[in-house]
C-alpha cells in the first residue's frame, strides 16, 4: 500500500490470500459525491480462512456502490481476516448490474408471457416515473 496507506490505515497484510466478501448490510450513498465512505457488514472467507463476520469501512465510486446480496472480491490477510482490501475496480457498474438483472428478469418472463410481475403492463412504468 505504501507509506501514505500505512499512515491512515492500510496496514500491510502478512499472508494476503483473495477471497469473497458477502454484503449482509451496507450504509446508503447520499447526496451527489462521487467518492464516499461505505460502513459495511460483511462475510468474508477465503481458502483455508473459515467464513468470519466482519465490519469494514471503505470509500466507494459511486458507480460501484455495494448493496446487501453482494459478493465482492476481495484480498485478506490470511491471519487476521478483518484486514481485508475490497478489489472495487474488478465490480461491475451499478448501471451494468442493474442492466443484466433487467436482461435476466425479461428472459425469465419472456416463455409466460407475462408483461409484468403484478400482471399489470404499467406497473412497473408507473413505479418509475
Amino acid at each position: 500500500m505504501g507509506l501514505l496507506g500505512d499512515m491512515f490505515g492500510g496496514l500491510r497484510m502478512r499472508d494476503p490470500v483473495r477471497g469473497t466478501a458477502q454484503v449482509v448490510a451496507c450504509t446508503r450513498h447520499r447526496g451527489n459525491g462521487v467518492m464516499q465512505r461505505c460502513r459495511m457488514q460483511l462475510v468474508v472467507r477465503a481458502d483455508d480462512v473459515p467464513a468470519k463476520s466482519v465490519e469494514h469501512s471503505s470509500p466507494v465510486h459511486r458507480r460501484r456502490w455495494p448493496s446487501p446480496g453482494m459478493t465482492l472480491p476481495v484480498t485478506l490477510d490470511r491471519a487476521d481476516p478483518q484486514r481485508l482490501k475490497v478489489q472495487w475496480e474488478e465490480i461491475e457498474s451499478s448501471r451494468d448490474r442493474a442492466d443484466a438483472a433487467a436482461e435476466g428478469l425479461a428472459a425469465s418472463m419472456g416463455s409466460s408471457g407475462s408483461a409484468s410481475p403484478a400482471g399489470d403492463p404499467g406497473a412497473a412504468r408507473s413505479r418509475l416515473t
